[in-house]
């Protein structure tokens, strides 16, 4: 048995990240694998020096423009397959990559912001049942889905009822649905009912608690009691979302 420590983190410019050397402490945990989301980048524009150094085999995906999404994942060893979309309309918006290694897959997933317009909110309930079917389909393999769902699933994701109207009932619905097929928040395997978060609207937001846990580890049933830790790293604060961790034994 061995052990898979996987981080994943809304990085909120990973370029800006690197310059900032904000990038290190996450570096520094020394992952199997780091999923970054809202990348707001190409490879194509990536310090190909840092590539180069960071140890990682590294595969990216842009989002809809230069100052949106984008999905980043660094990895230590080579996945045997890799796909960028749940289905072909999926993949120009940057939200989805799908890795097969040798004895899991990962689907590391940026869901839309859903606010603003019902448009926004069709756009993203479409993001997430594709998700949905996805996972149906992969159920009983061992399968880890990791990233930004811009949800807040539960009444202890949330601080206060002015987070809560950001979220409808059909998004939280979705990661009911998620779960009725067998997927399991790892956070919540030894974090039950505490209020950690892992999003805030600023620093002030921040230090006085007042946030949403936004970004989750979901594991298929029969990873679940592999699960060694899962922990949010509210300790690195240059975004406005914490990176959290997952260590399984696998």
């Amino acid at each position: 048995m061995s052990e898979l420590k996987i981080i994943s983190w809304n990085v909120n410019g990973i370029r800006t990240r690197i310059k900032n050397k904000d990038v290190n402490p996450v570096l520094e945990k020394e992952a199997d694998i780091i999923l970054f989301q809202e990348t707001k980048t190409a490879y194509e524009k990536m310090d190909k020096k840092f590539l180069d150094k960071c140890g990682y085999e590294s595969y990216f995906l842009k989002g809809e423009s230069a100052r949106t999404g984008g999905l980043a994942t660094f990895t230590k060893e080579k996945p045997c397959i890799v796909r960028r979309f749940f289905k072909e309309s999926a993949d120009a918006l940057g939200r989805a990559s799908i890795l097969n290694y040798e004895n899991f897959t990962l689907i590391h997933v940026y869901a839309p912001v859903g606010t603003g317009t019902k448009a926004k909110l069709n756009e993203k309930l479409d993001y997430l049942n594709n998700l949905l079917s996805f996972a149906d389909l992969a159920k009983d393999k061992d399968v880890i889905i990791a990233g930004d769902f811009n949800i807040a699933h539960k009444e202890a994701d949330i601080s206060d009822l002015d987070t809560k109207v950001t979220f409808t009932e059909e998004e939280r619905e979705v990661l009911d649905k998620l779960e009725s097929l067998g997927f399991v928040d790892a956070f919540r395997l030894s974090n039950k009912e505490e209020k950690q978060f892992t999003s805030w609207k600023n620093q002030e937001a921040r230090e006085m608690n007042e946030g949403a846990r936004l970004d989750y580890f979901f594991v298929s049933k029969s990873l679940a009691d592999k699960v060694k830790s899962c922990t949010i790293l509210d300790e690195i604060d240059s975004s406005k979302h914490a990176p959290i961790e997952l260590i399984l034994d696998l």
